[in-house]
């Protein structure tokens, strides 16, 4: 009598078990995460809206003190939320009437708890911005305070204007040129402003006070970029 073949290895193969495809199918999804995540995602700044909350009322605090004469103000770091307390940067800008009246910036490198940081920022965008005259008591009702933490600063290495151009992400990235040793720079809301790439970088070069064009002349300006975390106060009630 002839063996049915279909029945004659009936030996258990576990690579057919439907529950091993699952099993290799989340340890694939596992190294994928694992992946992106060490590999390929973007660095990112966050901080808690009740962080955020906190800079601006201590930025609100040292604009109202700034405008009236007064110092820099006093704070408890006991008091200042964990987050604030580690090194950090900060544009702090300040726009009256939806019109800019000061931003500034002392370095761009973390250098200091990022709560004192904002808080010189705000005292130099009050009173030490050159393009404007200092902020007076009277502009303080409809003065709104914009903080723009810097994170993520790359330098970018190019060896023509096009390919500078090609590295360059509009409304994403912020643009330091340095030139014998000066810094000129856009933060990345400045994109509304001027959407095209070679018109955004001539115009930082205007801003700079450097030919329009030399963004493109050899030796090259160094180039980084950077990312913000911006968060803003409410915008004034207008009394009309």
């Amino acid at each position: 009598m002839e063996n049915d073949d279909r029945h004659t290895d009936m030996r258990f193969d576990p690579a057919k078990r439907p529950g091993n495809f699952w099993v290799r199918f989340v340890f694939g999804a596992i190294a994928v995460v694992l992946i992106w995540y060490f590999f390929i995602r973007p660095d990112t700044f966050t901080l808690s809206l009740e962080a955020q909350a906190q800079l601006l009322s201590l930025a609100r605090r040292q604009l109202v003190t700034s405008a009236s004469g007064d110092d820099v103000i006093t704070v408890d770091p006991s008091e200042v939320s964990d987050p604030l307390l580690r090194d950090g940067a900060a544009f702090v800008s300040i726009e009256v009437d939806g019109t800019l009246r000061g931003c500034m910036i002392d370095a761009f490198d973390p250098h200091e708890p990022l709560y004192a940081n904002v808080i010189h920022n705000t005292q130099l965008a009050a009173l030490a911005d050159e393009r404007f005259a200092p902020l007076q008591q009277a502009e303080l009702e409809h003065a709104r305070i914009t903080v723009s933490v810097v994170y993520n600063i790359e330098s970018v290495t190019f060896r023509s204007p096009d390919a500078l151009i090609d590295k360059l992400e509009p409304f994403v990235d912020g643009v330091i040129l340095t030139v014998d040793g000066t810094d000129a720079t856009y933060l990345p809301i400045v994109w509304e402003t001027f959407p095209d790439p070679e018109t955004f970088l001539s115009q930082l070069c205007i801003k700079a006070g450097w030919d329009a064009d030399r963004w493109r002349a050899e030796p090259y300006p160094e180039v980084r970029t950077y990312a913000v975390l911006a968060f803003g106060e409410p915008e004034p009630v207008s009394n009309d």
